[in-house]
């Protein structure tokens, strides 16, 4: 009668008839009768005892069927494809080859465990290899000195702790830790790492506060754009009303528009701005309050060119000038006059006409009252008018005269009509007459310009 041979799951797996054996797996399978049985089956048993221990693997295995790998001295499992490694993982400096889907690997190279995904390993940790030391993030508790623990995410690089993130309130370690004096809720940076000082890189939209080392500094005792702040009571900037120093009521700075305005808000205060001489603080501009009287030490011309520039206007002048002497770039003295009508430089005037003054029509007037000036070194009666209402008549010094025919050098001038001068011949010059004295000679017949020295007599 032959034995029917069933796997586990009830399935047949061989049929074995009498006085037969049965080869379709690694095991020899012995039908009834057969002569010489016994040493098959001793057989199958050491097989089962050293799980079929071999340099190859076992021939026609079952699903389940374990191998002693000689070669690797690790135990495997035939899964009904190939035999896998039973043990936890595989431990080498290469990858293994025969892999199934979340076989483990252990790589010795970088100390780090790997999972099979079916394709290839995936990194399971840690994240750092063994030559770049420990690197990234690590849970880990930290006991305080009231011996509390928190729960903290350490940041590492190469061994080094740059970063400790905890949710607590501030503590102290109980055992030191480089860098980190106190453990603060949030991201705390290391003090120090090696020679560098970790920061926060990059661009900043707000910040609680700022710090000194260890101190945090209030962020009130700075100062700000987008309002008023003070240094209890020293600086201070408005942002309405400009730069304070003092207690707001002192030295103030204000802009409005394009004007620029630095007062002294105390009432009846003065206000200046100093030089150092020799080591002493002296003031280079003085402004007292009470009157607005200045004070300089000099006034210099910072204009781009000579004769640019004004001290007051004609609308809008000064009283009175006191000085020990002063010096101008123009040689003639003038008063401005009203005239009858509007005349040229160098123009010989008399008194008359509809107005004070009026173009001198005849030869050798004694009427002659000056020349109009052409530039005025000093300007009398300046804000009567303007040089077409009320020419400036030169009374003394040196001007251009318009003159005609042939004039030398020291020649008296006297009126020749038409608002012009002539070279006074012997015996017609009087005290009268004279409009002034040649300083260059003219020798053209027609009509010219001599620069000369006048006085109104």
């Amino acid at each position: 009668m032959a034995y029917i041979i069933n796997l586990t799951n009830g399935t047949i797996f061989a049929t074995i008839a009498d006085g037969t054996i049965n080869t379709s797996s690694s095991m020899v399978l012995v039908g009834k009768n057969y002569a010489g049985y016994g040493e098959f089956l001793d057989e199958n048993f050491i097989h089962l005892l050293e799980n079929s221990a071999d340099t190859a693997p076992p021939g026609a295995p079952l699903t389940g069927q374990l191998w002693w790998d000689a070669n690797t001295n690790v135990l495997k499992v035939y899964n009904g494809t190939l035999f896998k490694v039973v043990s936890s993982a595989a431990a080498s400096a290469s990858a293994p080859t025969s892999n199934v889907v979340g076989d483990l690997w252990f790589d010795t190279t970088n100390a780090q465990l790997k999972v099979y995904t079916g394709t290839t390993f995936l990194l399971v940790g840690p994240q750092f290899t063994a030559g770049t030391g420990v690197t990234g993030a690590i849970v880990d508790t930290i006991t305080d000195n009231t011996a509390v623990n928190h729960v903290v995410i350490k940041l590492f690089v190469q061994d080094n702790v740059v970063g400790i993130v905890s949710k607590d309130a501030t503590f102290t370690p109980q055992v030191a830790i480089s860098g980190f004096t106190t453990v603060r809720p949030g991201i705390t940076l290391s003090t120090l790492i090696g020679s560098q000082i970790p920061l926060f890189q990059g661009t900043a939209t707000s910040a609680q506060g700022l710090t000194s080392g260890n101190v945090v500094l209030n962020p009130n005792n700075f100062m700000r754009s987008d309002t008023n702040t003070s240094t209890t009571g020293t600086l201070s900037v408005l942002n309405n009303s400009g730069l304070s120093v003092g207690d707001n009521s002192d030295f103030r700075v204000t802009v409005a528009g394009t004007a620029v305005s630095v007062n002294n808000q105390t009432s009846g205060g003065n206000f200046s701005i100093g030089v150092n001489v020799g080591g002493t603080p002296t003031p280079a501009l003085s402004i007292v309050g009470t009157t607005g009287v200045v004070g300089v030490l000099g006034i210099s011309n910072l204009n781009a060119g000579n004769g640019v520039g004004n001290i007051g206007s004609s609308s809008n002048y000064f009283n009175r000038l006191f000085a020990t002497a002063t010096t101008a770039l123009y040689a003639d003295v003038a008063e401005r006059f009203a005239a009858d009508q509007e005349y040229a430089p160098g123009t010989v005037v008399e008194l008359g006409g509809t107005a004070e003054i009026t173009r001198s029509n005849t030869d050798l007037s004694d009427n002659v009252f000056g020349v109009i000036s052409t530039r005025a070194a000093y300007l009398m009666n300046g804000g009567a008018g303007s040089d077409v209402t009320h020419p400036p008549v030169a009374m003394t010094g040196r001007v251009p005269v318009l003159v005609t025919g042939i004039v030398r050098k020291g020649d008296r001038l006297v009126s020749a009509g038409n608002g012009l001068a002539r070279a006074a011949q012997p015996g017609e010059a009087t005290a009268f007459n004279t409009v002034g004295r040649a300083l260059h000679d003219k020798l053209e017949d027609s009509q010219g310009t001599v620069e000369a020295i006048v006085t109104i007599k």
